[in-house]
């Protein structure tokens, strides 16, 4: 991308506590809870809280389970926000018209995007038996469900999603007679994604 220019501001104050709730008991080794939140205040998107729970039990020396619920941000770069414009020629299929039109592109950053959400859930179990020396294996199952991710629509769903009534796509598209003759790219609140997977390490 060519060279640009922009900033942003963040303040942020954050507090983490470690809570023991039980140590050399018959039915625990040790027991902890631990909980954060952080409050972050962006120049360009506003204020975002986050936050993270989490436990930890050992019934006997040999196994730990583990467990945190969290609330994760990804504030947009400052390519996202800022970028120049880039421009070129570019063919698209018009639904509107019903064939395709020579339009002028241009890209560009976006200074209205709200920082990424994802809600992550962990849950795993570490083992280490007294009956082999130096062995340790864990399995953890996660979970992230994101949303607000921030993407750039092609030419062709930001010309379909107008066509399907969402006006926020509109804008970025210029018509004369009817006929597109410039459209604007630019990175967007829009995709949902949610992964999750198992880690195995032994």
């Amino acid at each position: 991308f060519l060279p640009f220019a922009g900033r942003y501001s963040v303040i942020e104050g954050a507090a983490e506590a470690i809570v023991p709730l039980a140590k050399d008991e018959a039915w625990a080794e040790t027991w902890d809870l631990s909980a954060a939140v952080r409050g972050t205040k962006y120049s360009t998107s506003g204020y975002v809280t986050t936050w993270k729970v989490g436990t930890t039990y050992e019934p006997i020396q040999d196994i730990r389970i583990r467990a945190t619920r969290s609330r994760d941000i990804r504030a947009p770069n400052l390519q996202e926000l800022f970028n120049v414009v880039i421009g070129g020629f570019t063919t698209l299929f018009d639904p509107v018209i019903g064939g395709s039109a020579a339009a002028l592109q241009t890209t560009r950053g976006n200074p209205n995007l709200l920082p990424e959400q994802a809600d992550t859930t962990d849950i795993g179990v570490v083992l280490r038996p007294s009956f082999l020396t130096g062995f340790t294996a864990s399995v953890d199952y996660w979970n992230i469900d994101m949303q607000n991710s921030i993407s750039t629509p092609s030419n062709n769903q930001i010309v379909v999603f107008c066509a399907q009534g969402i006006q926020s796509y509109c804008g970025d598209i210029t018509r004369t007679n009817g006929i597109i003759t410039a459209i604007t790219r630019r990175p967007v609140n829009i995709a949902v994604q949610t992964t999750r997977g198992i880690d195995v390490e032994a």
